[in-house]
């Protein structure tokens, strides 16, 4: 192995023993510090629907060079899912633990025999260039993947440098190989147009145009060959046209044969850009011209150790170790770097130049909970080239920051300003690099966005938002866009207070306790509710009424997400016994819930779902109550049930490496509830030592005494040897280095931690301390009826006291001066009435819009009469079985993607 150490020296036996004596002092250290990469099994996730690779990467690298199954369901959104048992070949790019599918560009795989250039099927790989394996051929480490295609007989080995995949592919005996390269392999997209070219008779080119996720774009390919070709070709469709060196189209390929000798391997450097044909051979020429693959693989695998060894853990089983390095091998692979060597980059259709590494693929939704304040820590230098090119997205390209941007363009998959939350915590905790005057421009400007509808969750509702300081719940998902939002402005209050600038900080501190307008007293619960003042009601044993109002997540989570003000929402609740007790109850409720669960809900503890990312920071919030013991049991409880070093080890998507962060940060006994707020909620440390590697030379070091993962209760602490009673950590302490001593122990100790000084505080402070509208609630009609055969009674109520209302019945927008509501009044024909309320002191209301029907809906219709038919992109996103999910009350109006345009459909 290239990692094993020799120690060659000539010595006298002095020296030798002085050698000797210290490396007994400091045997353990050094073992726990090399070969980390052993501990990574790219495996883990793989299985069940934890949707990571098991192929070739560097850190961060634009390239993931791994195998590729045949897309079935989504299970395979990555490309590859450990149930397979079949390859169609070895694509560049590829999401590492998303819910959505994209990308798998530019495939390769190698062939003996009769040249095909069908993929063939599934039942009868022989009728195709697929090859069936075993996963016992199968070798994944940080940098290399290898297999043993069984249909072939040929070895394949991959690794990778930043913009550069590296085939090396062996046969069992001499003879003429076959290399198919497939530029139209897509997991998920469309395919608008591919190109191949033979450019001389080492060295191909081509290009793969298309539409998904990551937007309408181009990828560029140069590949070169360490054999020459003995014959080539291109195919469109199944046709070969054997000796033609170039062809175009919607599904071209090419072929290449190369004859190898004994013990001789064929080698392939395959360099990427999405910029264009030069800047992929620039690419090529800067990172591997030169290396063998022996080279760029020690040196992928030296970045893997360098990452490594930022966090080094001892004192727990070999099973925890490697879910551990696992974790961070995951968390270290996204976001992924666009630009070329020479700085240029793609990004919504146009190329642009930057002096800095530009990087895609922020999953900002997911990964601003634990990844990125991981990345504060221990991944500073990057953090700030993240940090940069999300503001350069307002700065230089004017796009707006991006909700979840894939490969340089946002597909606005999730919902909120999420971006934000990442930059401002970063922005406040110093990182060099990062200009806290642009970060502020661009998440104010997010935040005053009425753009970025998200085509899975409905409009976003921000022009209602900004009025109302709430979603209301005629829009879907109102609760989680609330609270989501409400915290995003607090970030931005956070910053703009920083930068002295007082009156956008009490601005937005207003803004982020909005959710309190959607607290039940009578629920405990956070509701949508309506624009006239209603609440949304909902059965809480129904998961399409869960779904329709929180996303990704259910009521429980959702109602206890306000990591910002948790004890504003303590007080609304009851106090802190009454927050412990409520804590509790959630994580007790066994209750069954009728129907299917959004896909992205598992890992259930009562009505906790550790598997999607809202519910993820409840464990830490019993600290907040002075009840800590109970943080530690819940902690370790997740810990313990939902991660393991198997394939099928994680117990949903990892995200882009956020469920990975949240496993580091809690083994190591702290967690950001809050990021921004710059501190970290102490829970159960899992290992017996940690040593944190700071980018600044220093240490922090955090050990646990006792056994600590047996006796998960913490019985007390010290901090650079002083008693340390607090239950949280600040960022400072941290970047500062030290040593955190635990002691650990069989039962809670109930006086750690307790008391008011010991426990965080998270409270906003406003002038509006409710944060009441201020606009006045829409009036409206409480009869739904929406069809009368002769005559109907309308009758107007508004839920704002001593509110005025003043409607039309011609389809004129309403104001002070239309005629004032005083009584029911009755209507005869067919009659679309709009009203609007006023109230001293507040806004007027939305305009209350309806149409009433007279006569009987449908009575003239006949036989075959038109019916609504929805086609979809199969396995639509939120959806197990791949229909769209829609509310079909009459009136309803359903925001819909249809061949990539969005349409606002309304149901009648």
């Amino acid at each position: 192995m290239w990692n094993e150490f020799e120690l060659h020296s000539k010595m006298n036996i002095k020296s030798l023993l002085t050698i000797i004596f210290f490396a007994v002092i400091f045997c353990a250290c050094e073992r726990e510090s090399a070969n980390l990469i052993g501990y990574v099994d790219p495996m883990i996730g793989t299985d069940g629907i934890g949707h990571t690779f098991p192929g070739a990467t560097v850190p961060f690298g634009m390239v993931q060079l791994s195998p590729s199954n045949d897309f079935k369901s989504w299970n395979w959104c990555s490309g590859y899912h450990y149930s397979d048992t079949i390859l169609k070949g070895f694509a560049h790019t590829h999401i590492s633990g998303a819910g959505l599918a994209g990308l798998g560009d530019i495939l390769l795989m190698p062939t003996v025999g009769v040249v095909q250039l069908n993929p063939g099927t599934e039942d009868d790989p022989a009728s195709g260039y697929r090859s069936r394996f075993s996963h016992k051929s199968e070798k994944s480490t940080p940098g290399y993947y290898s297999v043993l295609l069984d249909d072939y007989n040929v070895k394949v080995e991959l690794t990778a440098s930043e913009r550069v995949g590296f085939h090396r592919y062996t046969m069992s005996k001499p003879g003429v190989l076959n290399v198919i390269i497939d530029p139209t392999h897509n997991i998920m997209e469309r395919i608008v147009e591919t190109g191949v070219e033979i450019v001389s008779n080492t060295t191909l080119r081509g290009f793969k145009r298309c539409e998904g996720e990551g937007g309408a774009r181009t990828v560029y390919f140069y590949a070169k060959f360490s054999k020459p070709f003995v014959s080539y070709g291109v195919a469109k469709g199944d046709s070969i046209m054997e000796g033609e060196k170039r062809l175009k189209g919607t599904n071209t390929k090419a072929y290449i044969q190369a004859k190898l000798k004994h013990d001789e391997v064929l080698e392939i450097q395959v360099a990427l850009s999405f910029v264009g044909y030069q800047g992929a051979k620039a690419n090529l020429n800067a990172e591997v011209q030169g290396k063998s693959f022996d080279d760029v693989k020690r040196l992928a695998q030296s970045k893997w150790e360098e990452k490594l060894n930022k966090m080094i853990v001892t004192g727990s089983s070999q099973a925890d170790k490697r879910t551990f390095y696992t974790a961070m091998y995951h968390s270290f692979i996204s976001p992924n770097l666009i630009s070329d060597v020479d700085g240029r980059y793609w990004l919504e259709g146009k190329v642009y130049q930057s002096d800095f590494p530009q990087y895609s693929n922020f999953s900002t939704w997911d990964t601003f909970r634990a990844l990125n304040p991981l990345f504060t820590i221990v991944e500073q230098e990057k953090t700030a080239e993240f940090v940069n090119s999300l503001a350069s997205r307002y700065t230089e390209t004017k796009v707006g920051l991006p909700v979840w941007e894939c490969m340089g363009h946002d597909n606005v998959c999730m919902i909120g300003y999420s971006a934000v939350s990442p930059m401002v915590d970063a922005a406040l905790k110093n990182i060099k690099g990062i200009q806290p005057e642009e970060v502020y421009e661009a998440v104010k400007a997010a935040a005053m966005s009425l753009e970025k509808h998200s085509p899975n969750y409905d409009k976003n509702g921000m022009d209602y938002y900004l009025k109302m300081g709430y979603v209301p719940g005629e829009l879907n998902c109102a609760v989680s866009k609330t609270t989501e939002q409400n915290y995003y402005d607090w970030c931005i209050s956070a910053l703009a207070d920083r930068l002295g600038k007082k009156d956008d900080a009490a601005l937005f501190a207003e803004r982020s306790v909005g959710y309190k307008n959607l607290y039940r007293s009578d629920k405990k619960r956070l509701y949508s509710k309506y624009t006239t003042g209603e609440w949304r009601e909902m059965k809480l044993n129904v998961w399409d009424d869960l779904i329709a109002n929180y996303v990704s997540g259910n009521i429980w989570g959702y109602s206890a997400f306000v990591p910002h003000d948790v004890n504003g929402l303590m007080e609304l609740i009851g106090g802190k016994d009454e927050f412990a007790k409520w804590l509790d109850d959630i994580f007790l409720d066994t209750t069954s819930i009728d129907g299917h669960t959004h896909v992205d809900i598992s890992g259930f503890i009562g009505k906790y779902g550790h598997g999607d990312e809202p519910s993820q920071h409840m464990p830490y919030l019993y600290n907040y109550a002075g009840q800590p013991w109970k943080t530690q049991e819940r902690v370790r409880q997740v810990i313990s049930e939902f991660y393991h070093d198997k394939p099928d080890g994680l117990v949903n998507n990892d995200d882009l490496g956020q469920m990975s962060a949240w496993y580091l940060f809690s083994a190591m006994g702290f967690y950001p509830v809050c990021p921004g707020d710059m501190k970290y909620m102490i829970g159960s440390p899992l290992f017996k030592k940690v040593v944190i590697n700071l980018e600044n030379g220093k240490q922090w070091i955090i050990k646990a005494n006792n056994d600590p993962k047996k006796n998960i209760y913490i019985q007390s602490v010290t901090l650079n040897g002083e008693p340390y009673t607090k239950s949280y950590l600040t960022h400072e302490q941290i970047m500062n280095g030290g040593n955190l001593v635990f002691e650990m122990g069989a039962a809670p100790n109930k006086k750690w931690g307790v008391l008011p000084e010991d426990r965080p505080i998270s409270k906003v402070h406003t002038e509006k301390a409710n944060r009441l509208p201020q606009i006045t609630h829409k009036p409206f009609d409480k009869d739904r009826s929406e069809v009368f055969e002769e005559a109907y009674q309308v009758k107007l109520v508004c839920n704002t006291e001593k509110a005025d209302i003043y409607y039309t019945l011609n389809g004129d927008i309403p104001h002070k001066n239309s005629k004032r509501y005083k009584k029911p009044f009755v209507i005869h024909k067919t009659t679309n009435l709009k009203a609007i309320a006023y109230a001293d002191g507040m806004q007027p209301s939305f305009v209350y819009d309806r149409t009433y029907y007279a006569g009987r809906r449908f009575g003239d219709l006949k036989d075959g009469f038109p019916r609504i038919t929805m086609i979809t992109r199969p396995k639509k996103f939120g959806d197990s079985d791949g229909n769209m999910l829609m509310d079909l009350k009459v009136g309803r109006e359903v925001l819909m993607m249809v061949d990539g345009l969005d349409l606002t459909v309304k149901i009648w």
